[in-house]
């Protein structure tokens, strides 16, 4: 029966320690179909072996009845049992050791702390069973037969439950520790490494302290340390907790203080971001004005030189050969003023150059893209961040086209309009319904690296949260359209009676 106990308990130990290292750590491309195996069968074998071999005992105790003289001999089990597993992970998997070491020392501590939080309580509610049929067998209310069965009932439970007891809270406790354990452990800092281990540390350090002193075998005399301090029945119990608790939140901080971190050097980037795209803005204001003047100049020149050519011919001063290559030079530089017209217009060149821009991309990827947007310039709404809204929104809306295919049309739609001090925008394409994958109420990202998934909503979300707006989407499907989405982004402007009411921009 304890063999069975023992074979069940360390296959689920095994288990545990294979759950919380997935994901964690990267196996080496050679052992990638078995290394997960060999890693679990090691996990079990090792531990199952020491708990069963008396020739262990009598190598490792020099103690031939099997029975340790003293609780500070299983210390030597841990640490063969820790350090086999660390050379099997350091042979198949990829990374630091400091990261693999990591990782064991918070299962393994995971394991040893529950352990002595449970045991004080399975041993008072033992000892308690026990007392009560020990009180009948006194009292003649109990035969002697009756309580030999009924004492080993009692120990068989009672480990049963404990060992049951255990192995829950540990996996209770590494889940919760894998909520916070993203990513690749191997890809963490020494100095982040080192800040989270020193909980596991200081909590192997105490088993380490509590095995020795927790029996020693004077002849036939078996002396607990409980029996002689009953407070530590109290004590350990609650020094394992705040193990396991600190343990936890130890990487929880780490966590949350990694993600503010990463935010910080994203504003920070984002601020440099924005000052360059002021400054790119101002010039691009000046290029349009340029190129306005340009092409108006460029139409005048062409007219007054037509006019020319007509007077020299009617005066007979120019041959008709040189009348046909001036005719032709004319009609070049046209087509090149033509060249500097856009397709979009809408009066700023911040949203000229990004409709344009993406009106460029979708003629290349056969999709088509229309519609007319009334710049809000009366409204106070920045360019920049009208231009946050229009990037984000065409790109998807580009991405989504792309998985639509071609013989089915592919259409871009977009409309920008004011209603009183609101600002609209909403912009419609086609799309493939199948590709739309929907999680907890949110649009979640098709792209191939998922660090950037949900970038481009969130930041059309802050953008209209920073105008007290509001985004939503509507997704359609019949069988005559086809899949249609539809995003409808509304911006609270602020009116600027000084501003000119600006033009409605028209596809040209």
């Amino acid at each position: 029966m304890t063999v069975l106990l023992d074979l069940a308990e360390y296959l689920a130990q095994a288990a545990l320690l294979l759950f919380f290292c997935r994901d964690s750590i990267i196996l080496k491309e050679k052992y990638r179909s078995v290394g997960r195996v060999l890693f679990f069968l090691q996990a079990f074998l090792v531990s199952f072996w020491l708990s069963q071999s008396m020739w262990v005992n009598r190598l490792l105790y020099k103690e031939t009845s099997g029975e340790m003289s003293n609780s500070s001999y299983s210390i030597v089990k841990i640490a063969v049992i820790f350090g086999c597993s660390f050379l099997v992970m350091d042979f198949l998997y990829q990374g630091r050791r400091l990261a693999k070491l990591y990782l064991l020392l918070v299962f393994y501590t995971v394991r040893e702390m529950t352990r002595f939080m449970l045991h004080s309580v399975w041993s008072l509610l033992v000892a308690g069973c026990l007392d009560s049929i020990i009180e009948k067998v006194l009292a003649q209310d109990m035969k002697v037969e009756e309580f030999y069965v009924q004492m080993q009932k009692v120990q068989w439970g009672g480990t049963v439950l404990f060992s049951a007891g255990c192995l829950l809270l540990m996996y209770v406790v590494l889940r919760l520790y894998r909520r916070y354990l993203t990513g690749v452990v191997t890809e963490l800092s020494s100095q982040g490494l080192w800040f989270l281990m020193l909980t596991p540390v200081i909590g192997m350090a105490f088993d380490v302290l509590w095995r020795i002193t927790f029996f020693s075998r004077m002849g036939t005399e078996v002396e607990f340390l409980y029996e002689k301090h009953e407070s530590m029945y109290v004590i350990v119990p609650v020094i394992a907790l705040l193990c396991l608790i600190c343990t936890v939140f130890s990487r929880k901080i780490y966590s949350e203080l990694m993600r503010s971190e990463e935010q910080k050097n994203n504003l920070m980037f984002y601020k440099q971001q924005l000052s360059d795209m002021t400054d790119h803005v101002r010039e691009l204001e000046q290029l349009y004005d340029g190129i306005r003047g340009m092409r108006h100049d460029i139409n005048n020149y062409v007219a007054d030189m037509e006019q020319l050519m007509q007077a020299s011919v009617k005066s007979g001063q120019m041959p008709e050969q040189v009348r046909r290559e001036a005719e032709q030079y004319l009609q070049n530089m046209q087509r090149a003023a033509s060249g500097l017209s856009l397709q979009f217009s809408t009066g700023n060149p911040v949203t000229d150059v990004i409709l344009n821009r993406k009106g460029q991309i979708c003629r290349q990827e056969k999709i088509r893209m229309e519609g007319d947007l009334l710049y809000p310039e009366n409204l106070d709404i920045e360019a920049f961040d009208l231009g946050i809204l229009l990037n984000n929104a065409l790109d998807n809306a580009i991405e989504a086209c792309r998985k639509v295919p071609e013989a089915d049309g592919r259409i871009i739609c977009f409309r920008g309009y004011v209603k009183g001090k609101m600002f609209f925008l909403v912009i419609e394409n086609t799309c493939n319904v199948n590709y739309l994958q929907v999680e907890k109420g949110e649009l979640r990202s098709t792209k191939e690296d998922q660090r950037i998934h949900g970038l481009g909503m969130s930041n059309m979300r802050s953008c209209a949260e920073k105008y007290y707006g509001i985004m939503q989407y509507e997704v359609k499907d019949n069988e005559e359209e086809g899949g249609r989405f539809i995003l409808t982004i509304m911006l609270q402007g602020k009116p600027d009676c000084n501003r000119p009411v600006n033009h409605k921009a028209i596809e040209q």
